[in-house]
């Protein structure tokens, strides 16, 4: 069987487009609001998802690291930073109500949310520190 890389992201824009649209029932409908998104992904996409975010972390986090010094969080806690405020960045978007079926526009999302995240913690170290 030949690997196409296009039906395999039809696939994953399709599961993400029915995912949006369903309710979940009983217990997980209280904690659906806030990742009930990640809740309906296959653990193969989740894996999929972390490991590509973790190696973006840890790129940005070292280049970030090399800029920031001592301002920053070294380039373990910077990768670290950079993978939670990414996956709170999307799961905040969606809970806005906006549309991540399209993968372009989670990523820009995500993106933006975790080099925010970590200049907002950044200019409270360095609030911290001056006091």
């Amino acid at each position: 069987m030949p690997f196409n890389p296009a039906s395999k992201t039809k696939r994953l824009i399709h599961k993400l487009s029915r995912i949006q649209q369903t309710v979940p029932r009983g217990a997980w409908r209280i904690a659906a609001p806030w990742w009930g998104m990640f809740l309906h992904l296959d653990t193969t996409w989740l894996l999929f998802a972390f490991a590509i975010i973790a190696a973006f972390g840890f790129f940005f986090g070292t280049a970030l690291d090399a800029i920031m010094k001592e301002s920053g969080f070294g380039p373990t806690g910077n990768t670290l930073l950079f993978i939670f405020g990414f996956f709170v960045a999307v799961v905040v978007a969606n809970k806005h109500g906006i549309s991540l079926s399209d993968p372009k526009l989670a990523v820009a999302y995500g993106l933006g949310g975790a080099f925010a995240f970590i200049s907002v913690l950044a200019l409270i170290k360095a609030g911290m520190a001056r006091l």
